[in-house]
């Protein structure tokens, strides 16, 4: 059987995050991924986005922000929309046909709001790559107001299969 292509690959891997809702229900042997704590948190927080379009370079979601996903003021939390982001910057550069990588920098800056049900854009288009570095841009827009809720740059290295453990200077 073929490899999917880089985009099937991508989209395959962002329904994975969404698969594990409730710990009670998860059976082992199905699991799409491991059974972490992160997996678990992605699962939560993933479930619902709505993957509308992947193409080389770019991936554009949407994410209508569900009640379980809000501060006790309504409003959708940086962590939450974090956590989002890096996870499509991945998808971004997986249709790239480039492997998942590890966040070496990230920017995010806030413009307003979002609250409970409010439908959000999520684009997220890749800027370039040197060596194993990618960069990906994502603005995340009000689909009804339009209004630019938050907007990243994020970089993301590939190690190549190798694990660093950073050393002490002391």
């Amino acid at each position: 059987m073929e490899d999917p292509n880089p985009c099937e690959r991508a989209k395959k891997w962002l329904q994975s995050l969404q698969k594990i809702e409730n710990m009670n229900k998860i059976d082992p042997r199905e699991a799409p991924i491991s059974l972490d704590s992160s997996n678990i948190y992605e699962g939560f927080v993933f479930r619902g986005l709505q993957i509308d379009q992947l193409q080389e370079g770019r991936a554009l979601c949407t994410f209508k922000v569900p009640p379980r996903l809000v501060d006790g003021n309504g409003i959708w939390p940086a962590r939450v929309i974090m956590s989002l982001v890096d996870n499509v910057c991945a998808a971004a550069i997986m249709t790239c046909d480039k492997p998942v990588k590890v966040s070496v920098d990230y920017n995010l800056s806030y413009f307003s709001t979002a609250k409970t049900h409010d439908e959000i854009e999520i684009d997220a288009r890749v800027l370039g790559h040197k060596g194993g570095l990618s960069t990906v841009v994502v603005d995340m827009r009000n689909k009804i107001t339009g209004q630019l809720v938050a907007q990243a740059r994020q970089s993301m290295h590939n190690l190549g299969g190798l694990t660093v453990t950073p050393r002490s200077k002391m």
